[in-house]
């Protein structure tokens, strides 16, 4: 496990303001159909211990601040990336479908952009969808993946009254209902200030944004048997407590995906990435060193005494 002692200590205030990767930021240009757009991109590339590049997507409403653990205690070993999708964070705002589609081809591009045979996967949430999305079709390209709070269908946890909830509000309104869904999905647990960190996430979506992101992305996404073709080694994270994907979701990704193993965190509910960050930074970290050794193991090494 990794050594997590200064997080804990001197620097968790730096963790903690609203963005200390300011200067970790740069514009990706991507591709929609006949026009481009520009999103924001965290790079963390500080001459990691292994040539991996672990790329994070953030859930519904939130942004690439969602992974500041991640990003913060990851990056000695591996060079970790996390994007604002459209319309979230620092990335560009337009009227769009934010729909499924529209999120999958932008993370084609992001992985496209590194251009590397070594890349991890991470999704949260809405995240997940969008990285087992594009799993399906681009396998060879991806090492591994993991999953934090996944489902194969998020229709099931959300409460069926919500788009209707959603037809009629402005951004007052959705402030509100931020306020009081938070105890839905954060722990008792939770650090107060992780927990007005992650209400300003979600407030500064606009609100056009997550409706269209929950109708077109999250209640849209429901695969069963198709999940099966996915080969790649997977590891999933649930929250025992997690009420919107519970440990029964988990648990029937983890049948669907033959390659994967499951990882139950007691007392954690959804916000896994900010509440548990640094026991999930070690977990990430142990499963894909464990991957890289065994790629080590299958390279022969040279035969010295070949003849000529």
């Amino acid at each position: 496990m990794m050594d997590v002692r200064y997080s804990k200590n001197q620097e968790m205030d730096i963790i903690l303001e609203y963005d200390p990767f300011v200067d970790k930021r740069k514009k990706l240009r991507i591709r929609r159909e006949d026009f481009w757009y520009n999103i924001s991109l965290i790079e963390i590339d500080e001459n990691p211990l292994h040539d991996y590049t672990i790329i994070c997507v953030h859930g519904w409403g939130s942004n690439a601040l969602n992974f500041r653990f991640l990003l913060k205690l990851l990056n000695p070993y591996f060079r970790v990336v996390a994007y604002d999708l459209k319309g979230h964070g620092e990335s560009d705002i337009d009227e769009d479908s934010y729909d499924l589609e529209l999120f999958t081809n932008e993370l084609s591009q992001v992985v496209n952009h590194y251009d590397n045979s070594n890349i991890v996967l991470l999704g949260h949430s809405m995240g997940t969808s969008i990285v087992l999305n594009y799993l399906r079709e681009n396998q060879h390209k991806i090492k591994t993946a993991i999953i934090l709070s996944g489902a194969t269908d998020f229709r099931e946890p959300f409460p069926k009254f919500v788009p209707l909830i959603l037809t009629s509000m402005d951004e007052r309104i959705k402030n509100l209902l931020i306020e009081f869904a938070s105890s839905f999905v954060t722990s008792k647990k939770t650090d107060e200030r992780i927990l007005e960190l992650e209400k300003e996430h979600l407030k500064k979506t606009p609100y056009f944004v997550c409706r269209k992101a929950l109708l077109n992305t999250v209640f849209e996404w429901k695969k069963n048997i198709e999940l099966s073709e996915i080969k790649n080694p997977i590891l999933i994270m649930t929250g025992e407590k997690d009420y919107l994907t519970s440990v029964k979701d988990a648990k029937k990704l983890r049948r669907l995906l033959r390659n994967s193993r499951l990882i139950i965190l007691p007392d954690a509910k959804h916000d896994l990435p900010m509440a548990q960050g640094i026991e999930v930074a070690a977990l990430v970290k142990e499963f894909v060193e464990y991957y890289i050794d065994l790629e080590k193991v299958r390279i022969k090494p040279p035969n010295l005494y070949q003849k000529k």
